[in-house]
């Protein structure tokens, strides 16, 4: 997809071979992009437009992210790790993911300081500027763009299970409980427990289990898995465009622009540079930028309510974002 941005080769990467193959795979894939792209639009606006005529509440668009959380998502990403090969790329793609986030927490604290801002909009932007939707999101996207590549799906994973979640439900909740009018406790103990908790970590411990074993899941099972999977796109873009309600953003529209500008543009940019330096194959650079490319991840938002740090601003800011990296994704997928 353009120009490449890794500096070695990998044995593991799913593209290597001839430079043929290579281009085919370009081409094939900024085909599909088109079409993607119009169905995320599309699916998105039929929510809202949904939500607008009342058949999506707010009840039942929680109850359709529970499905989405319970079901489809899980099945994506253990049918997806279980087609994918082991790789030791996928330790360094977590390594570079995870200093990502925390060079961007800390660019994000130092811009706050420099700023007349109050301590939780600095906490929003901390937090909500930093951390990505990975996996509501960004793996469901990724699994659809790169259907026929499950090593792409296998990096996704890495950065949302091993960076996004540990880093919202053990940092980023406890800096927003510090900042919030409600004093709450929020520790590395219940962080994990929230973790664990989470069906989608079960199935990436399973699916990276299979890599590990080299064992492959008996064909039956994993085409049930893979077509419970592919409704995860779908029922996600539906239920964020359930979620979009455009009046929060009522008269802080500077501090949202400004988490969403450092969201959507400081932390792909600061991506692309560690992925220059770091030379990842391309299979795991792309992942990488595309997961520093999503929108705020939203349980963010539930954490600004539950400590009350500026909760409708928290909110206001994951829908904007939301808006604003779907509109950015074509730039990002073309900057490899």
């Amino acid at each position: 997809m353009g120009r490449e941005i890794t500096v070695r080769s990998d044995k593991r990467a799913t593209t290597r071979g001839c430079p043929y193959k290579r281009v085919l795979f370009r081409v094939s894939v900024q085909g599909a992009v088109g079409h993607y792209l119009v169905m995320f639009l599309l699916l998105v606006l039929l929510g809202y437009g949904l939500r607008r005529g009342g058949v999506l509440t707010d009840e039942t668009t929680a109850w359709l992210a529970r499905l989405v959380a319970l079901a489809p998502l899980p099945a994506l990403v253990l049918s997806a790790l279980a087609k994918a090969s082991f790789s030791p790329t996928l330790l360094e793609a977590w390594g570079v993911a995870m200093l990502s986030v925390w060079l961007g927490m800390g660019l994000a604290w130092l811009l706050g300081n420099l700023l007349p801002i109050a301590p939780p909009t600095r906490a929003l932007l901390i937090v909500q500027g930093s951390i990505s939707n990975t996996g509501f999101l960004g793996t469901p996207l990724i699994a659809a763009l790169y259907s026929h590549e499950p090593n792409i799906v296998a990096a996704a994973v890495a950065y949302d299970m091993g960076v996004t979640s540990l880093m919202i439900h053990i940092v980023g909740a406890r800096v927003l409980a510090r900042a919030g009018a409600v004093k709450g406790v929020s520790d590395g103990a219940n962080g994990l427990r929230r973790l664990a908790q989470m069906p989608v970590f079960w199935a990436a411990i399973a699916g990276y289990a299979l890599m590990l074993a080299g064992l492959r899941l008996p064909e039956p099972l994993l085409f049930t898995l893979e077509r419970l999977g592919q409704t995860t796109t779908p029922l996600v873009l539906l239920t964020i465009g359930g979620m979009l309600h455009w009046r929060t953003l009522g008269t802080r529209w500077k501090a949202v622009a400004l988490i969403v500008g450092f969201k959507t543009l400081v932390m792909p940019l600061l991506m692309l540079g560690l992925l220059h330096l770091a030379g990842l194959p391309s299979f795991a650079a792309q992942a990488l930028l595309l997961q520093s490319a999503m929108p705020t991840v939203m349980v963010s938002a539930v954490y600004a309510t539950a400590f009350r740090t500026e909760p409708e601003l928290a909110s206001a800011v994951v829908v904007a974002s939301t808006a604003v990296a779907l509109a950015l994704l074509p730039l990002w997928m073309s900057a490899l």
